[in-house]
């Protein structure tokens, strides 16, 4: 009879065990490349993976969009860089025929009380910028904000987002 050296069975299963794990990286880089699935290290949205969804934006539903023009300026005071090709990942909070009104001390939703207005500046002393205004969203506008944190770069700051600037909707895979 022969037996196993146990020695050798575990070192073929770790190694085993680290094919896998690298096969799964290399599929997730893949997915990772063209925006499939991404990384969101934020703190305005629990930090985590997030996987593109089919859903449309609504609602209730977290999206992935593109700088808006308004928030540029701010972008590019903080980063140095345009913010060009750069993504904001935000839950919607507000969306076509919603009223929201920004112009008091806080945000109002359809005359609800929602939050506080952000600071006037962000914790490096910079000015934030702010939306001030007062109307119904339009058919193609959402409002995106967090209260995960107090100062929440979301819609407060720059206004309404356009559906053309949204990516896709994302799910969470696992958050931390």
């Amino acid at each position: 009879m022969v037996i196993p050296c146990t020695g050798m069975l575990a070192r073929h299963r770790f190694l085993a065990g680290e094919g896998a794990i690298a096969l799964l990286l290399a599929i997730t880089s893949m997915r990772c490349a063209h925006r499939q699935i991404i990384i969101n290290t934020s703190p305005s949205v629990a930090p985590g993976l997030y996987v593109e969804s089919s859903a449309a934006p609504a609602v209730g539903t977290i999206v992935d969009f593109a700088i808006p023009p308004a928030a540029r300026p701010y972008v590019q005071a903080r980063s140095g860089c345009s913010g060009a090709g750069w993504f904001i990942l935000k839950p919607i909070i507000a969306g076509p025929g919603d009223r929201v009104d920004t112009r008091g001390d806080g945000l109002l939703l359809n005359g609800r009380s929602i939050a506080p207005m952000p600071p006037a500046k962000d914790t490096a002393g910079r000015p934030l910028p702010i939306w001030r205004a007062c109307r119904m969203l339009g058919r193609d506008e959402f409002f995106v904000f967090s209260n995960r944190i107090p100062n929440s770069f979301d819609s407060r700051c720059y206004g309404p987002i356009q559906r053309a600037q949204i990516f896709c909707v994302r799910l969470a895979i696992i958050t931390w």
